[in-house]
């Protein structure tokens, strides 16, 4: 059931008379508009919400491919090293066992401190919808304003219409 939108401008009476202005509409037919509005604009937002995150879910899933796909070479070139490190520093002390620990200790303390900054990008990183976010404040602001202007209009109209 739809009905024309309502449309403030003069228009010319059909049977030829004068000039008269539209109708207003009435305050049941405003309020229906203000609720098709408000219908229409939340099912805009959850489109735009779900492509956000979609759009987000693939950027993460890429990046968390990339990041095993470097941790994996990473580890192989850690380990080569690491070898060659207990080796070396083995045949200069004499003593193969204490530097295996003191290369352990260096790659675990190397390994938690690049751990921990990770860790704190991602808890600084917005994985949310902020778009969405945006538009859902003007919404409400737009809403607020609508709502203040039906109140406008029902003070300012005479009791007897």
């Amino acid at each position: 059931m739809a009905s024309e939108p309502y449309d403030p401008r003069i228009t010319r009476s059909p049977n030829g008379g004068g000039i008269h202005a539209a109708p207003e509409p009435s305050l049941g037919e405003l309020l229906r508009r203000l609720s098709q509005d408000t219908g229409e604009l939340v099912r805009q937002e959850m489109l735009l919400a779900k492509a956000e995150m979609r759009r987000t879910g693939a950027t993460l899933a890429r990046d968390g491919v990339r990041i095993g796909i470097a941790v994996g070479f990473a580890l192989a070139g850690t380990l080569a090293v690491g070898a060659f490190a207990v080796l070396a520093l083995g045949q200069l002390l004499g003593n193969y066992w204490l530097a295996a620990l003191i290369v352990g200790v260096v790659l675990l303390a190397a390994g938690y401190f690049l751990g921990l900054a990770a860790v704190n990008d991602v808890k600084r990183r917005s994985i949310g919808a902020p778009q969405t976010v945006e538009t859902l404040r003007e919404d409400a602001a737009w809403a607020r304003q609508e709502m203040r202007e039906v109140r406008r209009e029902l003070t300012a109209r005479p009791r007897g219409d």
